[in-house]
């Protein structure tokens, strides 16, 4: 008689050590047949597609049921380090983790919950089986990566029509720019004064998003008006920071932002 799912958990061992070997791959001993013990999790377990962000969603599984699998790591630190502070994506996570079994909810007022000896077996599987550039991955990147999932391919003809753009732009007194900082995503306009007799950019104005799409829709919108910039940069200088978003708010009313994403970027240099 084949044991049930519950019977083979053991937080000692990693999930998946009653499989079998066979000639087809690994036999879970209730007719599945799977490539690998990552497969067999994802896939049979979970009932989760085999996408290309597969792998990026099992390491992001394997972080945060390390995390809370270590009791001196707080809550709202986990949140923060894992999460970018992002609160709704942080509250469906946990619930989801709940769902599967794999965390067990300790009240009813609080969707954070406790890792279940499933949990600590699947977290022992995914470590062992993890391949090594990924333990060296920023979080960021990773983070990123999961959230980048929805992106089509009219948003990657966008990146490669900006990037495009960023790399044309000359030397101009006044440059909008993208960065991140830290998990921040920035949107940031620099001046210089050729007048000076040490010349150096300094920031004039910035914007900070916690996803990169609004700060590309932003500089999408920016880009196709960059014969503005040297007044736009002008009024950060003489008037502040607050006069600029000020300014822009207004311009927002009757351009939206959104009109960007729907038109296309490889015309913002014109």
């Amino acid at each position: 008689m084949t044991a049930s799912r519950y019977e083979r958990i053991r937080s000692d061992l990693p999930w998946g050590w009653w499989m079998r070997s066979g000639p087809r791959g690994l036999e879970d001993g209730e007719g599945g047949v799977w490539a690998d013990v990552r497969t067999a999790f994802w896939e049979g377990r979970l009932g989760m597609r085999s996408g290309h962000l597969a792998r990026e969603q099992q390491e992001m599984l394997l972080r945060v049921l390390t995390s809370m699998g270590t009791r001196m790591v707080e809550r709202g630190e986990e949140r923060q380090d894992l999460f970018g502070g992002d609160d709704w994506f942080w509250r469906f996570y946990m619930s989801w983790l709940s769902s599967v079994g794999l965390t067990e909810q300790t009240t009813h007022f609080s969707v954070v919950g406790t890792i279940t000896d499933e949990g600590r077996a699947v977290a022992r599987m995914l470590a062992a089986t993890r391949e090594p550039a990924w333990a060296d991955l920023p979080l960021r990147e990773l983070v990123e990566a999961v959230r980048r999932a929805d992106r089509g391919e009219a948003d990657d003809a966008r990146e490669v029509a900006l990037r495009a753009f960023e790399r044309g732009l000359t030397p101009l007194p006044h440059v909008f720019a993208r960065e991140c900082v830290g998990r921040v995503h920035v949107l940031t306009l620099t001046s210089i004064d050729l007048a000076d007799r040490m010349p150096t950019r300094r920031v004039v104005w910035s914007a900070s998003f916690q996803d990169e799409r609004p700060r590309d829709d932003l500089f999408g919108w920016l880009a196709e008006r960059v014969h503005r910039w040297e007044d736009w940069g002008g009024i950060a200088r003489s008037k502040g920071a607050a006069a600029l978003t000020t300014h822009f708010l207004a311009l927002l009313v009757v351009s939206p932002v959104g009109a960007s994403r729907r038109g296309d970027a490889s015309g913002a240099s014109s």
